[in-house]
């Protein structure tokens, strides 16, 4: 090669865009670099050959220089991803191809690097970011860990074949059964066939996403107390990275006490119901007296009137037929009576359809006597209006708030004594409303108005309970509301105040 066409590719190499330097191995000095390695460096090329290469390349950051010259010797040429350091310490991340030359019998390394910085800085910050990450999710791990060991609600988790996956200490607690004893094995292996079955049939409702999430109350078997608990189960499925369906998580609440609670208290509904149901037999009595009384006088009248003619000898055809239709009529009106007092305690689980009118018609049939004994004038303006519900259950309401009433009014000194009954239709809904002039309810007794066993008669003339189960009734076998307001409005220009019953029932 001549001496210009060295020249020419000595500038090529010194003005190359990749770092291009020559290292003599036997005192581990720079030889030759080009203008690239000497910007990037810092270095001039007076200062070039006082360079040792482990000044730019540190050991401790590095694979030893003298390893490397072993590697090279051997396979001739290498491949390194090294860092390299700058006069002022500036960090460089060089990937180097470095080829063994032999010249005047001398050995160098030629070596023509890339400077790949920005690339494994940016690498670098990603790995951080990964590992921050990393963190961040064992950290959440753990976390859901021991969120769910120490639970105190009952917890488990199964795969797609119904396997357990785990649980938490809760219901290690509740089923008497430690978690390493359920891994890998299915509801058949824990517990009684006869739960088994339901556990197996309801989970395949949460993986088909029939029930997702699932509610439902069964048993659970303890082992280690041989003893069954009531419990509900809210299950739900969890999915895999594909959106499919890889398992169930569970939560079971034992109820037991609370369904010991509920037993209990639906006997003293009955009780209650009894009660109030005595309680409205002994109104019915005494209503039934009240009505009884005008005809028997009449029956005894006619009988008397009868004997006394006949005695005269001056009982004709004429007055033995008035006194016998008399007599007719009148047992007539017990029989009605008997006959409207048996049918208020019959009792029916059916529905049927009738129109309201009817419930005003027989309790007030119940009660005439009673209110027209007291003085006390019903007011009434009941649209027609057919419903769909327990026909006795509502006039026992309807019994239980014109008996209050009817009380109420006997202990005011007024001239004039009303019941209000209006019945009309409003969204959807047919609308009852009972009101007297009793004065209203005290401030201090409205929120005890419906508790059980609260009255304001003396303890012999009340139970405290009718309220109470109009209450249950209308909520509860009518599936209504019923709730109480004092009210003051005016009739015939004259403003009175009472309690407001309004009772809503759907149509």
């Amino acid at each position: 090669m001549t001496k210009k066409g060295f020249s020419i590719i000595e500038e090529l190499l010194f003005n190359a865009n990749d770092i291009v330097f020559i290292t003599d191995i036997e005192n581990s000095t720079i030889f030759y670099a080009n203008k690239m390695f000497l910007d990037k460096f810092e270095y001039s090329k007076e200062e070039l050959f006082k360079i040792d290469i482990e000044k730019i390349r540190k050991p401790l950051e590095n694979e030893a220089f003298p390893k490397l010259i072993k590697q090279i010797n051997k396979t001739q040429e290498s491949t390194t991803y090294s860092k390299y350091f700058s006069k002022s310490g500036k960090k460089y991340y060089l990937e180097s191809n470095n080829k063994l030359q032999i010249i005047n019998n001398k050995k160098y390394v030629i070596t023509i690097a890339r400077d790949i910085t920005q690339k494994i800085e940016k690498e670098i910050v990603l790995e951080d970011k990964i590992k921050e990450k990393i963190k961040e999710i064992e950290n959440q791990k753990l976390f859901l860990h021991t969120l769910l060991k120490n639970n105190p609600t009952s917890i488990f988790y199964k795969n797609i074949e119904g396997k357990y996956l785990g649980c938490n200490k809760a219901w290690e607690k509740l089923t008497g059964i430690n978690a390493d004893e359920i891994l890998g094995k299915s509801v058949y292996d824990i517990a009684p066939k006869d739960i088994a079955q339901i556990y197996h049939l309801q989970d395949e409702k949460v993986f088909k996403l029939e029930e997702n999430p699932q509610i439902y109350q069964s048993e659970v078997f303890n082992k280690s107390e041989n003893k069954r608990f009531n419990v509900v189960f809210y299950k739900s499925a969890f999915f895999d990275s594909n959106h499919k369906v890889a398992g169930l998580i569970g939560v079971v609440i034992d109820i037991t006490d609370i369904t010991i609670l509920e037993k209990e208290k639906e006997k003293k509904e009955k009780l209650l119901y009894q009660q109030s149901k005595m309680a409205a037999m002994g109104e019915m009595i005494e209503n039934i007296a009240h009505q009884w009384r005008q005809p028997l006088s009449t029956m005894t009248a006619s009988a008397s009137g009868i004997k006394m003619q006949k005695e005269f000898g001056i009982l004709d055809e004429t007055n033995l037929n008035e006194f016998l239709d008399a007599i007719l009529e009148s047992a007539k009106h017990l029989s009605q009576t008997i006959d409207d007092f048996r049918n208020f305690f019959k009792y029916s689980k059916n529905e049927e359809n009738f129109n309201i009118k009817i419930v005003f018609d027989k309790t007030l049939s119940l009660l005439s006597s009673k209110l027209k004994n007291r003085n006390i004038k019903i007011i009434k303006q009941i649209e027609e209006i057919n419903i769909l519900a327990l026909q006795n259950e509502l006039i026992h309401v309807v019994l239980n708030i014109l008996n209050n009433a009817n009380d109420a009014l006997e202990k005011i000194n007024e001239e004039e004594k009303y019941i209000f009954i209006s019945c009309y239709k409003e969204n959807n809904q047919a609308i009852i409303e009972i009101k007297d002039n009793a004065k209203g309810i005290e401030e201090k007794i409205f929120n005890k108005i419906f508790e059980p066993y609260f009255t304001t008669k003396h303890q012999t003339n009340g139970t405290g309970i009718g309220l109470y189960m109009s209450k249950e009734i209308v909520q509860k076998h009518l599936y209504g509301t019923i709730d109480v307001q004092n009210s003051t409005y005016t009739y015939k220009n004259k403003t009175y105040t009472g309690a407001k019953f309004i009772i809503k029932l759907p149509l």
